[in-house]
């Protein structure tokens, strides 16, 4: 946390790059289990590197994952499980399940909302928390595309008991941008805060930590 903002690192596959997070001040470290992604890491591979990470908070990111999936995760040591799925009305019954099985404060929602789709209000009593990203109708996160600001600003305004994180697109150069457009206390960098698909920039992981730093003094 700097400042009172939580950001997350996500896609990490090395203790090198969770280390330069940590470095940062990153509240989370994300993983990517899911076997389309660029940034993809198998749940071995995860497990050989478990014991040496920092001791932050550990973000399992995955796809209409089924629940043994999920208790693999927890099995593994995870501490959050990011779920990304359509919003459609099988999404919301597995969203249910997935709720019930990992537990509401635990669960990470990243519905898959299409430009014409408003977010299923149903999805709150599921998740205490909600990760909200960029739409693209072939992949589920990691774009590089900006999202819907100022749909996810209305919510977190009128919603303030969830906990909004604000992912898609995001670095140094349109951070200041996102929060005051979004207001969000939350933040997921991924792509742009990347080298390469899975290899991340120290040195744009430093200029993240400058810029949420001047982006406290600018709320006050």
């Amino acid at each position: 946390m700097i400042n009172g903002i939580q950001f997350k690192v996500c896609g990490l596959k090395t203790l090198v790059d969770a280390s330069s997070s940590e470095q940062v001040g990153a509240d989370f470290l994300g993983f990517n289990f899911y076997e389309k992604s660029p940034r993809y890491i198998s749940l071995e591979d995860y497990k050989k590197i478990a014991d040496k990470l920092p001791k932050l908070s550990r973000v399992a990111v995955s796809v209409n994952s089924d629940l043994d999936t999920l208790k693999r995760f927890d099995e593994a040591g995870l501490d959050f499980f990011q779920v990304h799925f359509k919003q459609d009305e099988d999404g919301i019954a597995r969203a249910k399940a997935w709720s019930e099985t990992v537990g509401r404060d635990r669960l990470w929602l990243a519905p898959k909302i299409a430009p014409h789709e408003s977010f299923d209000l149903e999805l709150l009593q599921f998740a205490d928390t909600i990760q909200w990203d960029a739409f693209k109708e072939d992949a589920y996160g990691g774009t590089g595309r900006v999202s819907d600001w100022e749909s996810f600003g209305k919510l977190k305004q009128q919603y303030p008991e969830t906990r909004w994180v604000l992912a898609g697109g995001l670095g140094p150069e349109n951070l200041k941008e996102a929060f005051e457009s979004t207001g969000a206390l939350v933040f997921d960098f991924n792509s742009k805060v990347e080298l390469a698909p899975g290899q991340k920039d120290p040195k744009a992981l430093q200029a993240v930590k400058e810029g949420l730093g001047l982006l406290q003094i600018l709320s006050k």
